[in-house]
C-alpha cells in the first residue's frame, strides 16, 4: 500500500484493499500472509491495517508466526511503518522464535518501534524476557517507551 497521505488522496485504494481482505477471510489462502504482512505502506492505514489480523486468524497459527519471524530478520526491505505492523502483529501472535529477532529492535531509532516491541516483548514467556526488559529499561531514553516498559515490567 501506499504511504497514509496517497491512500487519502485516492480512497479507492482503501476500498480495494478491504475487497482483498474480506476475500481472504471468506476464502482463506496461506499465501496471502506474506502479501498482507508488507502491505503495510504507512503508519495509521485510517483503520484498514488494524484489520489484517482477521485474516491471519483463520491461517494455521504457526505459519504466521513463520512468516512474520522471516520478515523480521530480513527489514532491509521493510519501511520502518510496515517494520512497525509487523511487530504490532507479534503482540497478536507471540512466540519464543520472535524473540531473538524481536530484541534487534531495543535500539532503532523511532520511539514508535521501540514502544510496540515493549508489548511484543511483553507476551513471550520465559525468564529472560523481563531480564532483557529491564537491562533496556536502563538505557533507555524516551519517555513514552520507558514509562511503557516499566508498565509491563510491573505486570510480569
Amino acid at each position: 500500500m501506499p504511504d497514509d497521505d496517497s491512500l487519502e488522496k485516492n480512497p479507492q485504494l482503501m476500498k480495494d484493499f478491504e475487497e482483498v481482505r474480506r476475500y481472504f477471510l471468506d476464502y482463506p489462502d496461506p499465501r496471502c500472509v506474506k502479501l498482507f504482512l508488507n502491505a503495510f505502506g504507512g503508519w495509521n492505514g485510517f483503520g484498514m491495517y488494524q484489520t489484517v489480523e482477521q485474516v491471519f486468524y483463520k491461517m494455521n497459527e504457526q505459519f504466521v508466526i513463520d512468516e512474520l519471524q522471516k520478515n523480521l530478520r530480513n527489514v532491509s526491505r521493510l519501511k520502518d511503518c510496515t517494520l512497525y505492523w509487523n511487530i504490532q502483529q507479534c503482540i497478536v501472535f507471540p512466540d519464543r522464535a520472535l524473540f531473538d529477532p524481536l530484541t534487534q529492535f531495543i535500539k532503532h531509532p523511532l520511539p514508535e518501534i521501540r514502544h510496540a516491541l515493549v508489548y511484543a516483548l511483553s507476551q513471550i514467556e520465559g525468564d529472560d524476557v523481563t531480564k532483557h526488559l529491564k537491562e533496556w529499561l536502563a538505557i533507555e531514553d524516551d519517555d513514552g517507551v520507558t514509562e511503557a516498559l516499566e508498565e509491563v515490567i510491573n505486570e510480569l
